[in-house]
This record gives C-alpha cells, structure tokens and sequence, in this order.
C-alpha cells in the first residue's frame, strides 16, 4: 500500500530574511499530529525559538492537532484539518481549525481533580494551557472549531 502524505497543501508567505507566515492542509489522520508538530517547529526555529519554547510549542501543536483530529474531525477522511503559523509582534501564533461540531472548553473536566487523574484523555486542553503564553478557542466562521495558541518571544539580555 502506498503512503499517502497527511500535509495536502503548504503555502509560505516569504519576506527578506525567511517566511513569516505558514499555511498547511492536513488530512484527518494520526499521522498528521507528527507533521504537523515538524513543520510548525521548523518555523519556529527559523524565527530563533530555542529549545525549550520549541519542546513547548511542539507539545501544544501535538495536543491540539490530535483534538482536531480525534474529536473535531472525529477522524472524518473527509474533513480536513487548517494550520496556520504566522510571526506577530506578540509573537509565534498558531491556529488550528477543525471542521467538526465544536465544544465548549469550560465544559471539559478538570484533569487535576482526584476522579479524572486515571481518566485516558482530557488532559489536552491542561497542556496546551500550560505550555503556551495565550490559548483562545472559539467557533470558526467557516464552521467547525479553532484554538489559536501564541508563544512569545524569549527575552533578549
């Protein structure tokens, strides 16, 4: 059987000095979660994100892909996942855009309440908070669901 790339479309948006905006079409696979932590940290290194801000991004990206993926998309082959990375003054953004029905983030259990510590999954939304300065969710005016992460830049001595 032959392999079938996750990434459907790459657009970068080039300037003097690398791209400053990435826009990438993902198949509704497991497989995707992985391309698409690779590409976003690809450009965030490019942008001078250090190690541990990558380790972070890359975390968050991997969580919310795999939300989009799993529980957006409900692994829908034909429904896409949209992932857009841009550098804004405030930083590294990044939207992930399902096309699912959409959810309520305050209606997730809290992962840190004793009854959910052994639950299998709910941890997503926890990490994602934790490792990036802003998270937003909201409903997409295409339709489905997007969260948009920031990470500011590291402090320069």
């Amino acid at each position: 059987m032959r392999h079938m790339p996750s990434i459907l479309n790459r657009d970068q948006h080039n300037r003097p000095g690398g791209p400053l905006r990435l826009h990438v079409v993902l198949e509704s696979n497991m497989q995707s979660i992985n391309e698409a932590a690779s590409v976003v940290i690809r450009f965030a290194k490019k942008h001078r994100y250090g190690k541990q801000p990558c380790h972070e991004i890359e975390l968050a990206v991997r969580e919310a892909v795999a939300n989009a993926v799993l529980h957006g998309n409900c692994c829908d082959a034909g429904k896409k996942v949209f992932l857009t990375a841009a550098m804004q003054p405030s930083g590294l953004v990044v939207c992930i855009r399902d096309e699912g029905k959409g959810f309520d983030p305050e209606s997730v259990p809290d992962p840190l309440v004793p009854g959910n510590l052994m639950q299998e999954s709910g941890r997503g939304l926890f990490l994602v908070r934790a490792y990036m300065d802003e998270v937003i969710w909201r409903p997409a005016a295409e339709g489905g669901m997007e969260i948009w992460l920031t990470k500011y830049p590291a402090k320069r001595p």
